[in-house]
C-alpha cells in the first residue's frame, strides 16, 4: 500500500470510528417535563414533534411541572400543531423551537408570546437534574436576558442569563418566613424590581424563573411551590 493509500484508510477509518457513537444514539430516550408561563388557570395541551411527522401530546401546566415523557433524542424541540396543509395532508404548524440539550432530563419552559397559542412561545431548555432538591431550598433559574441578583434570607446570589442556583434561607428569628429582595442590572446599577416575604418549609420546595414577557419586554418572574 502507497504512503498516500494508507494515510486514506487512516483517515476513513477514523470516520467510521467518529460515526459509530451516533450511530448508537439512534433510538435512544430522553425524558421530558414541561411548565408555562405567564400563569395560565387551565392551560390546553401542545403537540410535541418527536420524529419525522410523528407527534405526541404534552401537557403544558403553569402552576406545577408536568408529568414526564419519554421520547426519542431529538436535535431540536419543537411545540405546535397538527393542521391541514395547502395539499389536504397533515401538516405540523411549529408555535417555536430550540436546540435540545444532552442531558437525558430535560425541564422545557415555554414562554407563550401572545393570548393565542399561534402568537408562538419562546421554547427554553434546562438540564431538569439541577430541580433534584428537597423541601425547604429554592431554585433560581435566570431565563431572562439581563443579570439577575438577590438576597433571600440571610444568603446572596447572582445569575448571568441561563444561570441557576439552589439555596436554602433560613427564616427569620419566630417566623416561618423570610425576607426577598431581587434586582437586575441596568447600565451596570442594580434595580431593585422585587421585595416581599416568601414562606419556607421542609415540606415543600420553591421554583422560581425569571424571565422577559414576549408582549411587552418587562422582567417577570414566575413562582412555583412543590410540596414533596
Amino acid at each position: 500500500m502507497t504512503r498516500g493509500r494508507a494515510l486514506l484508510a487512516a483517515v476513513l477509518a477514523g470516520l467510521c470510528g467518529f460515526v459509530q457513537p451516533g450511530a448508537a444514539q439512534e433510538g435512544e430516550k430522553v425524558t421530558l417535563r414541561f411548565v408555562s408561563f405567564p400563569r395560565s388557570t387551565d392551560p390546553d395541551p401542545v403537540e410535541l414533534l418527536v420524529g419525522n411527522g410523528v407527534t405526541t401530546e404534552v401537557a403544558i401546566p403553569s402552576n406545577e411541572i408536568s408529568g414526564a415523557y419519554e421520547v426519542p433524542r431529538q436535535g431540536t424541540w419543537a411545540v405546535g400543531e397538527t393542521v391541514q396543509g395547502p395539499d389536504g395532508e397533515p401538516s405540523f404548524r411549529i408555535f417555536g423551537k430550540a436546540k435540545a440539550l444532552a442531558s437525558p432530563t430535560q425541564l422545557i419552559l415555554l414562554v407563550r408570546k401572545g393570548k393565542e397559542y399561534a402568537d408562538g412561545f419562546e421554547v427554553i431548555p434546562i438540564d431538569s437534574r439541577v430541580t433534584r432538591f428537597g423541601g425547604g431550598k429554592f431554585l433560581f433559574m435566570n431565563a431572562a436576558k439581563v443579570d439577575i441578583a438577590g438576597k433571600v434570607g440571610d444568603q446572596k446570589f447572582a445569575l448571568k442569563p441561563g444561570g441557576h442556583t439552589i439555596l436554602e434561607p433560613r427564616a427569620e428569628a419566630g417566623e416561618r418566613t423570610f425576607h426577598t429582595s431581587l434586582y437586575f442590572r441596568k447600565d451596570d446599577e442594580a434595580k431593585n424590581f422585587f421585595s416581599s416575604k416568601w414562606p419556607v418549609s421542609d415540606r415543600a420546595r420553591g421554583l422560581i424563573f425569571f424571565y422577559h414577557d414576549p408582549r411587552t419586554q418587562r422582567l417577570r418572574l414566575h413562582t412555583i411551590r412543590d410540596f414533596l
